[in-house]
């Protein structure tokens, strides 16, 4: 049977434990001007880095899923990855008692938007994060602030980063249950590391791709 990318098994087939990080890295230089003067320039969206290390795996468990990682083929094919601290809406563990949502309005800057299609009163709380298709990519982005959906499931616009990118359409579906976004491994970051006898460990690095 052939594999299909992005594969969104990478983060399931086993577990993970701390060090892990998920950060968005901004695409920005700063130079400065002969009188002092700093200039920040904005070379594009800021792009979501994350590192993983799993639990400890016996050995077969680990060649199996180092053979799983292989699969990826490096940086060529990409995998669906998550904030494994916050992999649904911190009021909705596993997304229960919450809808995902409609994208209403986007504004000028392209800083925040507006949803609609929840719950009377479901709450989107500040670092909740949410995803969805476009132009051919997934965006991912984190609510900067909480709202709460109106009695017809309406929520006013909220911040949220990175900026979004063009592409969007209004209408589109957005996750807010188990949103996800598209990775693809760090070049040469899979490392596995023997922890005792027949048992050890796998880490590895992943950068958001955009198409």
């Amino acid at each position: 049977m052939a594999i299909s990318f992005p594969r969104s098994d990478i983060l399931t087939l086993v577990g993970f434990e701390p060090p892990f990080t998920f950060e968005p890295v901004s695409q920005q230089e700063q130079s400065r001007l002969s009188i002092g003067t700093t200039i920040g320039k904005d070379l594009g969206p800021a792009l979501w880095f994350a590192s993983y290390t799993t639990e400890e795996l016996h050995n077969d468990v680990m060649v199996d899923y180092q053979a799983v990682l292989a699969s990826l083929d490096g940086i060529v094919n990409s995998f669906e990855a998550w904030d494994l601290r916050r992999p649904a809406p911190r009021l909705y563990p596993g997304g229960v008692g919450a809808n995902d949502g409609v994208l209403a309005a986007v504004n000028a800057n392209n800083k925040a938007l507006a949803l609609t299609g929840l719950v009377a009163g479901q709450v989107i709380s500040r670092g909740d994060y949410l995803s969805f298709d476009y132009s051919g990519g997934r965006a991912l982005h984190q609510a900067m602030e909480t709202v709460t959906a109106n009695g017809s499931g309406v929520t006013a616009q909220f911040e949220v980063r990175p900026h979004l990118r063009a592409g969007w359409t209004l209408s589109i579906a957005v996750n807010l249950k188990a949103p996800r976004g598209i990775f693809t491994l760090l070049p040469s970051s899979v490392t596995p590391t023997q922890t005792r006898g027949k048992f050890g460990r796998l880490s590895f690095k992943a950068a958001q791709v955009l198409p």
